[in-house]
C-alpha cells in the first residue's frame, strides 16, 4: 500500500512541474551596463554549462559588449524582435532601454576580458571579466 502511494505522489509531483523541456537548463547571469560601467564587473560561468547571460541598457547612452572569448562559441542572441544562432559573437550594441539575451556552453577555463568598445568607454573604465571555473 505504501509502495502504491509513492508511486502517485511521484506521478503527481511530476505531472504538476509540467512537461518536459528540451531546452536544457542554463545558469542565468544579469548585466547592467551604464556610464561607464558593466555591473556586475565580474561574471562567474562554470565550464561545460549552458550559460544565459541577460544584458541590460540601463544608461542614458548606447554601449556595446565585446568579449574575444565569444567569438570562438556558438551563441544564441535574442532581444526585442531579433533572434540570431551564431558560430561566435563579435559585439552587442544596445541603445538605452535596450535588452538582449545571450545563452552560449563555456567550454574553455580562464579569465577572459570584455568591454565597451565605443570610442571612449573602456578608457572610462568600463570592462568586466567572464570567469570560467
Amino acid at each position: 500500500m505504501r509502495w502504491a502511494l509513492w508511486m502517485v505522489a511521484a506521478a503527481l509531483a511530476a505531472w504538476s512541474q509540467g512537461p518536459a523541456s528540451a531546452e536544457p537548463a542554463r545558469v542565468a547571469a544579469d548585466v547592467e551596463m551604464v556610464e561607464f560601467a558593466f555591473r556586475p564587473r565580474t561574471v562567474v560561468l562554470r565550464a561545460g554549462v549552458p550559460m544565459r547571460i541577460v544584458l541590460r541598457n540601463r544608461g542614458q547612452i548606447a554601449h556595446q559588449l565585446e568579449a574575444d572569448y565569444l567569438r570562438g562559441v556558438g551563441v544564441e542572441i535574442a532581444g526585442e524582435g531579433l533572434y540570431v544562432d551564431a558560430p561566435g559573437l563579435g559585439v552587442v550594441r544596445l541603445n538605452p532601454g535596450g535588452a538582449a539575451r545571450l545563452d552560449f556552453l563555456p567550454r574553455r577555463r580562464g579569465r577572459f576580458s570584455f568591454a565597451c568598445t565605443i570610442e571612449g568607454h573602456r578608457e572610462a573604465g568600463m570592462t568586466g571579466v567572464l570567469e570560467v571555473r
